[in-house]
């Protein structure tokens, strides 16, 4: 196709064929993934799942550290990007029989996702941790690494629905309750699959009525009138040891304020937050520790520095960089954004009077080469 015809946006009225000359071997990616599950995920995380397609192939081991230095990222990047896929039931974890880590596994994908996706484990995708051990490799292991997730409590196994566990149900006046504020608050009559999330919820999860109803409010208030969902956001409650109501509605007030707060200075118009979004800022509050007031003054930071493309994973490198300095009070960064400018002075110091060393060097043995070379000709020619 000639090329002028491209520059001049022709392109689109014709067909083209992709082909390729080269001899190199290719990965084979699911279309599923490509019209599904891609166009919602952050670009970083689709990186991630098409490196651990590409190393399918291998059967080999890997660190998290190897992953995160071929992409240059960092471990937690890693880590944060095979949470969200596991929360999309793209992949999951392989355990040995003692309870360790020692793999993931690529799941197959299905052609409507829309009710998988709202099942990521929203509040505590970016509860990892990571060690140095490599994994054992098993037959059945997609690409290994060397992740452990921790959590405050492990989450019981969700068991599907029986005629046994329905049974148990019929004289239970609490459980009715509960189906039917569902069914009011959403607005539609459960499915079987519902009621499989709201018996996990209700018998492995053991929610109160109490916690389980500010539950149905919560979800609701969100605009998310889907039980998978709402067996997410359960999920992560009980990750993160909620018991009671009170407990969950101080979450949502920590979560919303700092939402409010973040939106704004990103100048975003919606009203909730990604799972993606409350990630970061879950991991802003929780496991970092810091104030709404520094973490507002994190985003001001980012919008000084990239005015028209600061975003949640900008602010997200400032915190965690903050966090690994140590980094409390406003007071604290500023003093280490004066440490940083100390350091800085002193190398160009440095560097400036090493070039004028060289600089000087350099001109002293370009002389006397000129004269050597001078006498060599007066021999020569002699």
């Amino acid at each position: 196709m000639p090329m002028n015809e491209i520059q001049r946006g022709k392109i689109a009225m014709k067909t083209i064929t992709i082909s390729t000359e080269n001899s190199e071997t290719y990965s084979s990616i699911s279309n599923f993934f490509i019209d599904y599950y891609m166009t919602d995920a952050n670009g970083e995380f689709v990186k991630v799942y098409l490196y651990l397609v590409r190393l399918l192939s291998n059967n080999t081991s890997i660190t998290v550290a190897e992953i995160a230095d071929h992409f240059n990222l960092t471990e937690n990047d890693i880590c944060r990007a095979i949470k969200y896929w596991i929360g999309q039931n793209v992949l999951k974890l392989n355990y040995d029989g003692k309870g360790n880590l020692n793999g993931i596994v690529l799941l197959p994908l299905h052609p409507a996702p829309s009710e998988s996706k709202l099942a990521s484990d929203a509040v505590s995708i970016l509860r990892t941790t990571v060690t140095d051990e490599p994994l054992d490799n098993t037959p059945e292991t997609a690409a290994t690494a060397d992740m452990s997730d921790t959590v405050s409590m492990v989450t019981p196994v969700k068991h599907k629905l029986s005629r046994a566990a329905m049974d148990s149900k019929q004289n239970d006046d609490d459980w009715a309750d509960i189906v039917y504020q569902v069914e009011t608050l959403f607005g539609k009559q459960i499915s079987a699959r519902d009621t499989e999330s709201l018996m996990y919820i209700y018998d492995d999860l053991k929610f109160s009525v109490d916690l389980f109803e500010y539950l149905i409010e919560y979800c609701t208030t969100m605009n998310k009138k889907n039980c998978r969902y709402m067996e997410a956001v359960a999920i992560a409650w009980y990750q993160d040891g909620i018991k009671t109501r009170q407990q969950a509605k101080e979450q949502s007030l920590v979560t919303n304020g700092i939402t409010k707060i973040v939106f704004k200075a990103l100048g975003i118009r919606r009203a909730y937050p990604t799972n993606i979004e409350i990630a970061y800022i879950n991991t802003w509050s929780k496991d970092f520790g810091f104030p709404s007031q520094l973490i507002e003054y994190a985003c001001n930071r980012a919008i000084e520095a990239r005015p028209s493309s600061a975003n949640f994973a900008y602010i997200n490198g400032i915190l965690e960089n903050w966090h690994k300095n140590g980094v409390k009070t406003i007071d604290d960064v500023e003093r280490l954004d004066a440490a940083f400018i100390a350091r800085n002075n002193r190398k160009l110091q440095t560097s400036s009077s090493a070039v004028s060393f060289n600089n000087f060097k350099q001109t002293r043995l370009d002389n006397e080469l000129t004269e050597m070379e001078d006498l060599f000709l007066k021999e020569v020619n002699q």
